[in-house]
């Protein structure tokens, strides 16, 4: 959805908005391709976002859970945090402005919330082997495709003469290759788990934890955005928020394993190192020019270079960044 639309029937949203929330508009500013800012005729600040009829359940579960640390939306006229009409879904906040605050600081702060989130909402479930066969044959067709295009991207750029662009990726090839044997090694571990039917700790997850869905209003940290959200198990939140702030100055070995390693159940924190590999992976676009190839695998290198130091196997030696 773009923002013209957006207001495509724009009369009609209007009304909406009177008739659910008595809010007469006097302006409105697009945020992003589904938010806008709204001004009232009196000129107060509203928040609007497009979303769909299942975020109503997540946020009404949320709320009988008794979780105070994120930002709900406005009730509107019938009582409900979602407004569903024939135009569109859509919420209302209150405009909010947060305090500035540095991006690690911010970093670590997110990483506390959505901890709280996570335990709040924790129920123990035993894992479906019928439910995570297909979505683990799903994700492993994905991922063969995708070493068998940089196998082959490899391969090509052997049988030509050695450039600026070529070297990096020749170079840097071995750390791509650790990544796989990293992951074969560790789904091995999760599907045995799941095989064994280990009882484990499901909870609500954020599923989109950047930075940008924490507010700190009035000292107060806020997470917002939920619409993604699911329940699922916590290393998932965990492995996305690591692969998106990770370039911060951050104690990160320390967050995660003081949080995940437990050497009577290791599940957790081999599901965490396994999803941050497959996300590096899986974000391996191969591209027609040279140098855009060039800097993917230099960039990616980087990181799994830093993943290795910082996560390394707690039985293996091989996962040392020294004998990779």
């Amino acid at each position: 959805m773009t923002n013209s639309d957006f207001f495509t029937r724009q009369s009609q949203l209007l009304q909406d908005i009177v008739k659910y929330y008595e809010i007469k508009l006097d302006n409105y500013i697009p945020i992003t391709k589904k938010a806008y800012k709204l001004t009232s005729s009196e000129g107060k600040n509203f928040f609007l976002k497009a979303t769909n009829d299942r975020a109503l359940n997540k946020y009404q579960y949320l709320e009988s859970k008794g979780i105070s640390n994120i930002i709900y939306p406005l009730l509107n006229n019938e009582k409900r945090f979602i407004t569903s009409t024939n135009n569109l879904s859509f919420y209302i906040n209150d405009y909010l402005v947060a305090i500035p605050v540095r991006d690690d600081i911010k970093a670590a702060s997110l990483f506390n919330a959505l901890n709280n989130l996570h335990h709040q909402t924790s129920i123990r479930k035993t894992l479906d082997p019928y439910k995570s066969r297909a979505k683990f044959d799903e994700l492993s067709n994905q991922l063969d495709y995708k070493f068998k295009m940089l196998e082959l991207l490899v391969r090509k750029v052997e049988s030509q003469p050695l450039n600026i662009y070529s070297m990096p990726i020749l170079e840097n090839y071995h750390y791509i290759l650790n990544a796989k044997r990293e992951m074969i090694k560790l789904q091995k571990r999760i599907i045995s788990s799941v095989k064994a039917k280990e009882s484990v700790e499901y909870s609500f997850i954020h599923n989109n934890p950047s930075l940008e869905h924490l507010l700190n209003i009035r000292g107060v940290d806020y997470l917002t955005s939920l619409d993604h959200g699911k329940i699922g198990i916590s290393s998932l939140d965990m492995a996305k928020f690591y692969v998106e702030n990770e370039s911060l100055d951050i104690d990160y070995k320390s967050l995660i394993l003081n949080e995940y390693f437990n050497e009577n159940q290791l599940f957790y924190y081999d599901y965490f190192r396994y999803l941050v590999l497959v996300i590096y992976i899986k974000r391996m676009n191969i591209s027609t020019f040279d140098y855009v190839n060039a800097n993917m695998f230099v960039n990616t290198s980087n990181v799994l270079q830093k993943y290795f130091q910082n996560f390394s196997d707690y039985k293996e030696e091989t996962s040392k960044p020294e004998q990779t």
